[in-house]
């Protein structure tokens, strides 16, 4: 009986070789597109997962209240909150800090020469417990209670050793005053690239307090990632109240102004976390859920344009089902046999779903951000994955066609006075448009996108990036005196206008800035705790920036106002800086006197507010300080010209300066462009879900146009005989489709609009909803629409009337 089934469905699928294509690329394409979503959400979904103790990890990060809102939120703490915690709140058995050693240039000596890593972490020893890292060599007992102990990540220790076997060698640290000479007790594997907090090489805590400057009852700078375990069975609300209560305490002990102690699931922090100080970018959970969101639709249009073709041509198939009636076949065979053929319909589907999946993954891949290598084949829940949606498509593609076609009566068919049902019609219609309204909302929101990101490139960043290379600090030199050779040396070259120093550049996460809470007018009535951005810069930094100085004195090199001058350190803050501090004018901010780590300081100079960050966020508060010192970042300005030149002139310069030390450089402004990559992931991710939708929306088109002019070309001989025109005729057998496309449109756009105003909302700078935004990609829909169903209805129209009247 099988066989006999599977025999006619390849038959049928044989004879209708246009309608059986249609449908085997628009559910192979729906399925391709669903198999990639759901695999890049499982990843997004999948952080912290490695780790067992997840569930029971809290991190500890600060939000800074301005009355009773919110002003900023960090996810660095103060280094005494862990051991605090712990000691006073039942619920935490443990806790690790996690300080960024050496940012922004975190480099190692090996003999002599020197390498920059990506991360350098000081941790307490309970840190390889809480989050799952055994040691692959090395022994446990003693682990990091020492200062200037290190432990290696395997990539790490392979790189630069060629082995694993490491434990007893030795590794120095540069620092600003010298280095440090650290000892090798272990190694670790690898960081997962599903976990928040990566890392290259891992330090002792105490070499914080011995080497760095760190101290363990730090409440001035919150700069310290503090997460804490929960004892089993703690309830996450009760603990939340506790650490109210917990914060409370430490505001009326005056270890903290007005600053609350938040926690935080490890697990929620790459999705739902977008604190100030994160160590990496963070996903968005928003952007997660809608993507996976419109892969369903995308393969539920696909789904759709089975249904819709295959009851459309019912009336084709009823003398066939009647004929099957008649000689005995009962309605559960004929439902077997629809289904034979949607089965196979749909494995045929899903073997070009995989090839397309094979084809597309590794532009996917790149696309999406996912980790280098990331393969969905080795992945059993793919394979379950495909399996779960060839059953899904199989029962909703299959299900209606077999319930309509075997529901025909035999009698009824066979005296040629069966018609169509105009619930049946009227179905098909509503699938239409429910295709192209999800058409039109896509299309809509991938204009939004583009434009949007389109919109912050445009923004005025307050700053000049242009033609700007920066090459990071040399290591292990007496950089203060080779410096001002350096500097001339590229003063010396014609194309270069401007160097400078600073300690940040704008477009590196601000995490890289220092901050802090300490810092309020001398004369202020009332002690605030926001939080502040600080910055080390020259002379040079204002005017190589493009900053327009509004009032006071640049820093210059008469006064020398140092940085490490604690009697007479001398600022110049943002607009935003002196908002926050109450004083209405830049002119006015001059000479004020401010309270800065138990310090005096004055306020010597205002710039204008700049974004250091992208214009998706609001304006920081930034202090910027002098310091003379090449321990962080060069600028070099060039006056244009060919960008490889630029750098080979930068290298020379440095290489000849600083023969030993690494040379590691970004321009500038492709750099702050990095912050736009999540948006344009975004926008090309969504822009090929929109190009598939639109693929399958018209596909499904193509072949009811094709269906429907087919079953009317004996009209429209009998019309063109009695006088009709082409264009007559083409709008004839148009019309019901654009008419369906229009109440398509009309359900859309409001749709559309509360969903793009919505989204838009994350931003700080945005677009404008003009109507064109709407507009454009209603027309382009409508459009779409022609060139889907013009080629069938102008072949039609332009037929000779003779060939179409024999047309059975």
């Amino acid at each position: 009986m099988l066989a006999n089934y599977l025999k006619i469905a390849l038959r049928i699928i044989r004879k209708d070789t246009t309608f059986s294509l249609i449908n085997v690329v628009g559910l192979a394409s729906g399925l391709a597109v669903a198999l990639l979503i759901i695999q890049y959400v499982r990843f997004e979904l999948s952080y912290e997962q490695s780790n067992p103790r997840a569930n029971q990890l809290v991190r500890l990060t600060i939000d800074y209240m301005n009355g009773g809102t919110v002003d900023a939120q960090d996810a660095e703490n103060y280094p005494p909150i862990g051991p605090k915690a712990k000691q006073e709140m039942s619920e935490v058995i443990d806790y690790t800090r996690v300080y960024d050693v050496v940012k922004p240039n975190p480099t190692i000596q090996i003999g002599t020469n020197y390498f920059l890593l990506d991360k350098i972490y000081a941790v307490d020893p309970s840190f390889f417990s809480l989050f799952n890292y055994p040691l692959l060599q090395g022994n446990r007992n003693g682990l990091f209670t020492k200062p200037r102990q290190a432990v290696l990540t395997e990539k790490t220790a392979l790189t630069y050793f060629k082995k694993l076997d490491v434990v007893g060698k030795t590794l120095k640290i540069p620092k600003s005053n010298g280095s440090i000479l650290v000892d090798i007790v272990g190694v670790v594997p690898n960081s997962p690239a599903n976990t928040h907090l990566k890392f290259d090489m891992l330090l002792s805590y105490p070499t914080m307090l011995s080497d760095f400057g760190e101290w363990e009852d730090n409440w001035n700078n919150n700069n310290t990632y503090t997460y804490v375990q929960l004892a089993p069975n703690t309830k996450y609300e009760g603990f939340t109240k506790s650490l109210a209560a917990f914060s409370d305490r430490l505001i009326r002990d005056k270890k903290i102004v007005n600053d609350r102690v938040i926690g935080q699931k490890v697990g929620d922090i790459h999705l739902h976390s977008h604190k100030t100080f994160e160590p990496e970018p963070n996903g968005e959970a928003r952007s997660v859920y809608f993507l996976l969101g419109v892969a369903f639709l995308v393969l539920l249009s696909a789904f759709v344009n089975y249904v819709n073709l295959t009851t459309s041509k019912a009336l084709d198939r009823a003398r066939e089902i009647g004929m099957r009636k008649v000689i005995g076949s009962t309605q559960r065979q004929i439902k077997a046999q629809i289904f034979t053929e949607t089965v196979l319909i749909n494995i045929v589907a899903g073997i070009l779903a995989v090839g397309l999946v094979m084809t597309l993954q590794p532009l996917f891949v790149e696309v999406s951000g996912l980790p280098e290598g990331f393969t969905v084949f080795g992945d059993i829940f793919f394979w379950e994955s495909l399996g779960a949606f060839l059953l899904l498509s199989t029962l909703l593609s299959g299900f209606y066609p077999a319930f309509v076609l075997s529901s025909f009566d035999p009698v009824t068919v066979l005296k040629g006075s069966f018609s169509r049902s105009t619930k049946g019609l009227l179905l098909r219609k509503s699938l239409v448009v429910f295709q192209f309204t999800i058409t039109l909302i896509l299309l809509v929101q991938t204009f939004a996108v583009y434009w949007q990101v389109n919109f912050l490139r445009d923004q005025n960043l307050g700053i000049n990036i242009d033609h700007t290379l920066v090459v990071k600090a040399p290591v292990g030199i007496d950089s203060q005196q080779d410096y001002s050779r350096f500097r001339q040396m590229l003063l010396n070259q014609s194309q270069v206008k401007a160097v400078s120093l600073s300690s940040t550049v704008p477009g590196l996460a601000s995490s890289q800035m220092g901050t802090t809470t300490g810092i309020n007018l001398s004369d202020a009535a009332k002690k605030t705790s926001y939080n502040y951005y600080l910055t080390r810069i020259d002379t040079s930094f204002i005017d190589l920036m493009g900053l327009k100085l509004l009032a006071g004195k640049n820093f210059d090199l008469t006064t020398r106002p140092g940085f490490s001058d604690t009697t007479n350190r001398q600022l110049i803050v943002n607009e935003e800086t002196i908002r926050l501090w109450g004083i209405p004018t830049p002119e006015e901010a001059i000479g004020k006197r401010v309270d800065l780590w138990g310090n005096k300081a004055t306020i010597r100079g205002v710039v204008n507010n700049y974004h250091y960050e992208s214009p998706k966020a609001a304006y920081i508060p930034i202090i910027h300080m002098y310091s003379p010192k090449f321990d962080s970042f060069a600028s070099v300005k060039f006056a244009g010209g060919n960008a490889s030149e630029q750098l080979a002139t930068l290298k020379n310069v440095y290489k000849a300066n600083f023969p030993y030390s690494p040379f590691s450089y970004f321009f500038m402004d492709s750099e702050y462009d990095k912050q736009y990559k999540a948006d344009e992931r975004f926008q090309q991710v969504f822009g090929a879900l929109t190009g598939f939708a639109i693929l399958i929306s018209c596909l499904g088109l193509f072949g009811l146009a094709t269906f429907t002019v087919s079953k009317r070309t004996k009209e429209i001989g009998i019309r063109k005989v009695i006088g009709a025109s082409t264009t007559n005729l083409m709008i004839l057998l148009s019309k019901d489709f654009i008419k369906t496309v229009l109440v398509s449109i009309a359900i859309g756009l409001p749709i559309t609009y509360f969903l793009v105003k919505n989204w838009l909302a994350n931003y700080a700078a945005r677009i404008e909803l003009s109507w064109w935004l709407f507009a454009v990609p209603a027309l382009l829909v409508l459009c779409l629409v022609l060139v889907s169903i013009g080629s069938k209805t102008i072949a039609t129209a332009l037929m000779n009337p003779v060939k179409s009247l024999k047309t059975e």
